[in-house]
């Protein structure tokens, strides 16, 4: 899926467990990670009584696993379902 087709399908949320995606709106230097980029959110369940839904993490331009992210950068969280309109 290219980038173009990946933005027109992903819808803002503000819940973690929810989202899929973060898109980057400020990096911040050393954090490797590309502002304006979106990244596919992962999860790590090694430790089920700190992170119940998973420790969040991002594969970083390094490809590697960066869990530093929404706590240093600007970022914005998507997911791929529509929003309920209840």
């Amino acid at each position: 899926m290219t980038g173009d087709e990946l933005r027109s399908k992903l819808y803002p949320t503000l819940i973690i467990e929810e989202a899929d995606y973060v898109g980057i709106r400020t990096a911040v230097h050393g954090c490797r990670v590309s502002a304006g980029a979106i990244y596919q959110l992962h999860r790590n369940y090694n430790h089920p009584q700190l992170f119940e839904q998973g420790e969040v993490y991002v594969l970083d331009d390094d490809s590697r696993e960066n869990y530093a992210v929404l706590l240093l950068c600007a970022t914005t969280l998507y997911t791929l379902k529509e929003p309920s309109s209840s």
